[in-house]
């Protein structure tokens, strides 16, 4: 299946057509349509509605995030709906309108999205909540540097994502240039895995994505990151978080704050973290979030 979204991918990079501005090869590749999938649970008709955007993790790792809330849906005595999206601002929207009740989401999707939706807990990956961003090129290209990319083709994940996107237009900011000014072409391709895959590929020169997703595919897909160099890494900022909608009951969030919270001390919901790279889940305060806050602050003035 993967092989054949690949292919997909790269029939329609010759028929997509330019966003932005049409004045530059900027271009955003629309791989998927959003998915919604009911998790049953026999004991409640009561439903708990979840949304994920597919940016933000390996494609199959779905099954994994299925089955973390199969066993929510259980503990709860609640139906599971869980909302696939493409995008983080498609997630930002459903959260705003109170179309789900919780999200993951990207660090740069909850800043930018914060007055409509409340942090609930994050991940602890390699004992800390931190995560960085990698910029990427093949390693038999003669880029070694960050500046080397000038004129060459790009591929973001998604526009609210820091790794993805925002790191890169803060860099470009200190060299004094646009995005489309400095590549040569840009390209969205809705998906860290995506982009790692085309550029490992030869068929995009560089991208930027989030570290978490990259360990995840050298983890289990070493063939898929052994042509690659990382030729710059981000500061760590605040780890994607899971956040809820403003309108979720105290009850409801401290219990399944409760839950995700405990699953590590549980050989059937650790298994489950295991897979995808996750230690445990913890609560944390805003204030996690302050150093992207500023960068994101700083690309707005």
């Amino acid at each position: 299946r993967r092989l054949i979204l690949f292919v997909f991918a790269i029939v329609s990079m010759l028929a997509i057509t330019a966003c932005h501005n049409p004045r530059h090869d900027t271009y955003e590749i629309d791989f998927y349509e959003g998915t919604d999938i009911a998790i049953s649970s026999d004991k409640d008709t009561t439903s708990l509605r979840v949304a994920i955007a597919t940016v933000i993790s390996p494609r199959e790792s779905f099954v994994f995030y299925q089955e973390m809330f199969t066993a929510l849906g259980e503990h709860l005595g609640r139906r599971v709906e869980f909302k696939q999206r493409n995008t983080y601002e498609e997630v930002n929207e459903l959260l705003a309108q109170n179309q789900v009740d919780m999200a993951f989401v990207c660090s740069g999707a909850y800043i930018q999205g914060a007055d409509h939706m409340e942090l609930m807990f994050v991940p602890v990956v390699d004992g800390q909540p931190y995560y960085r961003g990698y910029v990427i090129a093949n390693k038999n290209s003669d880029i070694y540097h960050f500046e080397d990319f000038k004129g060459r083709s790009f591929t973001f994940s998604d526009p609210m994502c820091f790794t993805g996107n925002l790191f890169v237009d803060m860099r470009l900011q200190q060299i004094g240039v646009l995005p489309e000014e400095f590549f040569g072409e840009i390209i969205y391709s809705l998906s860290h895995d995506l982009s790692i895959q085309m550029v490992s590929r030869n068929v995009i020169e560089g991208a930027a994505v989030n570290g978490l997703i990259f360990e995840y595919m050298a983890m289990y897909h070493p063939d898929y990151v052994e042509n690659l160099k990382i030729i710059e890494k981000t500061p760590k900022g605040g780890i994607p978080p899971v956040v809820n909608s403003l309108l979720m009951s105290r009850d409801l969030r401290e219990e399944i704050q409760h839950f995700f919270t405990d699953m590590h001390n549980y050989d059937n919901t650790r298994m489950i973290l295991e897979k995808i790279l996750i230690d445990r889940f913890i609560l944390v305060g805003d204030t996690l979030y302050d150093d992207l806050r500023k960068t994101n602050d700083m690309l707005w003035q």
